[in-house]
């Protein structure tokens, strides 16, 4: 096994020059002088055991056939009980190539081409993909916007349950993607009576959990009382480690059946993980707490300096303060972006944001931020937002 870093903590810098010379999509797709803060995808690197083992593996041409998916599950596992006090069984853990594989082969494996899948938005765009995708009904459970910011309507997720007896599958986004709201206990132990009331899989893709701020907790679904018989959990270290590219993850079934049933969507179809993926996932998780720990503080510190620069400088775009994730949900509506607020906002300020309406209802008018860069940039961000509004 690894061993932890000596020296773990990420560093609050970013060599901008050097992103956009060795590719890749965030620093790619707009090109040009355009700061890109549209992907949730964090520009501070990884453990520096990550960039060792590869290295180590390229110098040894390691480059055939492997078993390192092997090892995925109980790396994880031990990541797991690291940071969250919970202890999967390396034994249920199937590795896969990213989580959306996992929740299509949950889809798949679960329900019948006449279900319906329901998900709550604003959400991750590919949720939307998953019923058309698939042949499936999509059912709506839209997030609430009060004054105070985002919340679940549980009420509103039981009545739609009563109401369409074919839902056979509940997608949760936790935390959630872009609002950055974390499920309280009592909100898991509700959804878990109402899976069992009405016969659903709960499938909790869970791959922004390491990246929960002060004052709030994530709870894995699978530690709730009665969730194991019903909840598949996705997840990875993509979002932590910024290791999009090397395409590595794990679905967590909570029990042996769940296990079989996944399983009974052929390998073949499902492919896996790649060496370079497993080996640079279990040298994160291995070596990264401390890293992680660095990471969440300044993480932490740009979510309030952006909070208070925009309250000071923009009052009219509201942002709530995200508990979780490196994004920001901004609503620009006093503005009137138009239907491609990310367009409008790009073409006026030079920074390329998530476009709000691709998250589905809720997203209208809004933009969403990614915050997950050095301290420099993020200020960059603002003074161009705040520059091309106030002209």
């Amino acid at each position: 096994m690894p061993q932890p870093d000596i020296h773990p903590l990420p560093v609050d810098h970013v060599d901008t020059a050097a992103r956009r010379r060795i590719g890749g999509l965030k620093w790619h797709l707009n090109g040009g002088d355009m700061l890109p803060a549209w992907v949730a995808e964090h520009d501070l690197g990884a453990p520096p055991a990550v960039a060792e083992r590869l290295r180590e593996l390229v110098d040894g041409g390691a480059f055939g056939y492997h078993t390192t998916g092997d090892e995925v599950g109980a790396a994880f596992a031990r990541w797991a009980k690291t940071r969250h006090g919970w202890a999967p069984d390396p034994d249920l853990i199937v590795p896969t190539a990213n989580v959306l594989q996992g929740i299509w082969t949950c889809i798949e494996a679960f329900t019948d081409r006449d279900a319906a899948i329901v998900y709550s938005t604003p959400v991750y765009p590919p949720f939307l993909d998953a019923p058309p995708t698939t042949g499936r009904r999509a059912v709506d459970w839209p997030m609430v916007r009060t004054e105070s910011g985002w919340r679940y309507d549980l009420d509103a997720l039981k009545h739609l349950l009563e109401a369409d007896p074919g839902v056979g599958l509940l997608l949760l986004c936790h935390p959630q993607n872009p609002t950055g709201l974390v499920f309280t206990e009592d909100q898991l132990v509700r959804i878990v009576e109402l899976s069992d009331e009405h016969d659903l899989l709960v499938v909790s893709d869970e791959i922004h959990s390491d990246l929960v701020h002060p004052g709030s907790t994530h709870i894995p679904m699978l530690t709730i009382p009665g969730a194991s018989s019903r909840t598949v959990t996705v997840t990875s270290g993509v979002k932590t480690f910024a290791l999009g590219g090397l395409r590595c993850a794990v679905a967590v079934c909570g029990d042996e059946l769940l296990h079989a049933g996944f399983s009974s969507v052929p390998a073949e179809l499902r492919g896996g993980p790649n060496r370079m993926g497993c080996e640079a996932t279990i040298a994160a998780w291995d070596t990264g707490s401390a890293w992680t720990d660095g990471l969440l503080a300044l993480l932490d510190s740009h979510r309030h300096h952006l909070h208070e620069r925009l309250a000071a400088e923009l009052p009219e775009v509201a942002m709530f303060l995200p508990q979780s994730t490196f994004v920001a949900w901004l609503d620009m509506s006093a503005h009137e972006p138009g239907e491609n607020p990310a367009r409008w906002l790009r073409r006026l300020t030079g920074v390329a944001c998530g476009n709000g309406p691709e998250f589905g209802p809720g997203g209208a008018d809004h933009v969403r931020l990614t915050f997950g860069t050095s301290t420099e940039l993020l200020d960059e961000m603002v003074d161009r937002i705040v520059t091309g509004l106030h002209g």
